[in-house]
């Protein structure tokens, strides 16, 4: 998504919406994925902070870093694949809390993709129209599982995407200069919370897979 955030924030990308790669397909969390994405971090030396402050794009809505435009690009290709693999959970779950996840997560993907097209729009960014290579190969591995095989992969392979999206959010509101990814970032997060709190709630999270927080 590029410049690298800290080790707690590269694990994001690999499963589903942030900063370096994680793994999309981490199935019964086989391994984080590529979730939403890399980026770049704020904390570093002064040559590696000189470095970012170049690749600043100026718009008349303050300059736009690399790491702004890659939670941009994570964030379309996160709704992509989110909308598809919940739909598959409408459809193959019958466990009636990971359908509820699943419908608030269609919901809220449809209305954030709106934003994040008319956000990568005006800031002339052309985004994605098909989910990363790393998002595709979690999308691939759901397409053919079913039962609880799926329902597992489903949710853990989310989880550790949100975890890491939410990461990234952080680390974009905190720093960006640019006055639209702002409030962007305050809306994406709201809904990333919630996605982790409906994920969590169908029982089917299996924390040991998720990464151990540095200090």
């Amino acid at each position: 998504m590029t410049p690298h955030l800290p080790r707690r924030i590269t694990t994001l990308a690999a499963c589903g919406l942030v900063v370096v790669s994680v793994t999309a397909g981490c199935g019964h969390a086989k391994s984080p994925g590529s979730a939403y994405g890399a980026g770049s971090g704020s904390s570093s030396s002064p040559g590696t902070a000189t470095t970012a402050a170049e690749e600043l794009t100026p718009t008349k809505w303050g300059p736009l870093s690399s790491t702004d435009k890659k939670l941009i690009t994570i964030v379309r290709e996160t709704s992509l694949r989110e909308i598809t693999t919940s739909k598959w959970a409408l459809q193959r779950s019958s466990n009636p809390k990971i359908k509820q996840a699943a419908q608030m997560i269609i919901k809220q993907h449809v209305v954030l993709d709106k934003k994040v097209l008319a956000l990568g729009a005006k800031l002339g960014m052309q985004l994605p129209n098909k989910p990363a290579p790393d998002m595709q190969v979690g999308i691939d591995r759901m397409r053919t599982e079913h039962g609880k095989t799926f329902e597992n992969d489903y949710v853990n392979t989310l989880r550790q995407a949100h975890g890491v999206a939410s990461i990234l959010l952080a680390t974009v509101r905190a720093d960006t200069r640019n006055t639209l990814v702002r409030p962007f970032a305050d809306f994406a997060a709201n809904f990333i919370h919630n996605h982790i709190v409906m994920l969590e709630a169908t029982g089917k999270v299996d924390y040991t897979q998720l990464p151990v927080p540095e200090s």
